[in-house]
This record gives structure tokens, sequence and C-alpha cells, in this order.
């Protein structure tokens, strides 16, 4: 797979704006927006983000990585008035000049998401997310 294949895949889950959490071999985080102005998405605030962001995802994904992908939807929760929020894991691996990607399952993202690294007890829950 390509490294465009994959941001098709991100920029397919960003209807309006979304946030994407990428964690390099290195264990630096690197986040970046996205935002989607007629039917186009751009990264960050300036336009060299988007150059940046590719060159982290193949230079730091040495030999793997991973992304969380905030999507935040027009729908919005009855019970907390927020926006709909919906999160996305990607395990990606860089195998020389290409970037495979594995989605991590809902399941497996809710568990992840809601669970206390250090001690394995359960956290309180988010309200307004899907895991998808």
């Amino acid at each position: 797979m390509t490294l465009d294949l994959f941001l098709q895949e991100l920029e397919s889950h960003c209807s309006s704006t979304a946030i994407a959490t990428f964690l390099g071999s290195d264990g630096q985080p690197f986040v970046v927006d996205m935002n989607r102005e007629a039917g186009r998405v751009t990264y960050g605030y300036h336009k060299t983000i988007k150059k940046i962001f590719m060159g982290k995802l193949m230079d730091d994904c040495n030999p793997s990585a991973s992304l969380i992908l905030r999507s935040f939807t027009s729908e919005i929760d009855e019970f907390t008035k927020l926006p709909y929020k919906e999160l996305r894991g990607y395990l990606l691996r860089r195998d020389g000049n290409n970037l495979e990607f594995e989605k991590i399952s809902p399941e497996l993202m809710f568990a992840y998401q809601n669970t206390d690294a250090k001690t394995g007890e359960p956290l309180s829950l988010e309200q307004s997310v899907r895991y998808c």
C-alpha cells in the first residue's frame, strides 16, 4: 500500500473536522488538525503541515507506529449537547517505501480508551463517543 491510500482512508472519515494523533517509533506524538472545506481536506493551519505529517508517517514509522483519528460529526448527543466523536485507531508498519496499515477493531478501541494503562482498571466512560 502507499501513503496516499492511508491519507485517503483518514480523509474519508473527516466530514468536517478531525484530529490525527500519530505516535512514531521514537515515542514522540505528532498531532495534526484536519478540516474539510468545499470537499477538500486541509491539514493544520499552514500549507506545509501536510508535507511534514507525511514525512513523520514515513520517517517515524520505523518499523512500526500507531495513529488515532478523532472525527467530529454534525450529529449532537441529546444528553451532553456535544457533537458525537468517532474514534478510530490504526497500526502502521513501513515496508521499504510502502506504508501498510491495519485498522484496530471498535471493541479494542473501546478497551484501549477506557482502561487505565498503568493499573488495568476501568476508566470513566467518555460521553458522546462512537468507537469505529
